[in-house]
């Protein structure tokens, strides 16, 4: 009988520690998942009553939202959308020197990644267009120019080169590149370029099939 108690007690009491054990874990993980709702709670209110912890996702959420697709406005960025002033802080974040005069313009994310059209002012008459693609922490993955204007000087005429752009609601993009001659304004077509977006927020180009 001596041999029997033990050999009943030692597999009770294991059972009972297992069991225990079991029960502590679950008020752990119940305790953990309470905290992460209570902290995904308070970001959202802190969201709502417009207080951040980080001055670019403040930005971020301050930025009008420009639905897909876009057609070309060549040079007049008003007829997209409202852009916002970007500050020194994003400036610096996308690359760019503090006193660079930018305006940004929120899109609609894609494969969880942001995307962002930024206007870059060059003169007092003159702006160009990119296209950004950005990570979930706002920091900058890939970028396309999509309008900029260039003098051209050639060899019996001089003008400029002109880009018109289109994004279609999947972020596929076409450039149209066209000359302005400046003597007689005929506006005379040139190359034709388009650019997919892959899944880790970088534009492709892909080869345009000519007609036959």
């Amino acid at each position: 009988m001596r041999y029997i108690i033990p050999c009943i007690l030692i597999p009770l009491v294991l059972t009972l520690l297992s069991c225990g054990q079991r029960k502590r874990d679950a008020v752990f993980y119940e305790h953990m998942v309470d905290s992460i709702r209570k902290a995904e709670q308070l970001e959202e209110m802190k969201r709502e009553a417009g207080v951040y912890d980080d001055p670019v996702e403040e930005f971020f959420d301050t930025l009008s939202l420009r639905p897909l697709p876009i057609n070309s406005e060549r040079g007049d960025f008003g007829k997209i959308g409202r852009f916002g002033k970007v500050p020194p802080s994003v400036a610096t974040l996308l690359g760019y020197p503090v006193d660079t005069r930018l305006k940004a313009l929120l899109l609609p994310k894609v494969h969880g990644l942001h995307a962002l059209l930024l206007s870059e002012r060059q003169d007092s008459t003159t702006y160009s267009l990119y296209l950004y693609t950005l990570d979930r922490e706002y920091q900058p993955i890939d970028h396309l120019c999509l309008y900029e204007e260039r003098d051209e000087d050639r060899a019996d005429d001089f003008g400029k080169l002109l880009m018109d752009y289109y994004i279609t609601s999947s972020y596929e993009v076409s450039l149209l590149y066209t000359y302005q001659s400046s003597t007689t304004n005929r506006m005379q077509p040139e190359q034709s370029r388009r650019f997919e977006l892959t899944a880790d927020g970088r534009f492709q180009e892909v080869v345009i099939e000519e007609e036959r």
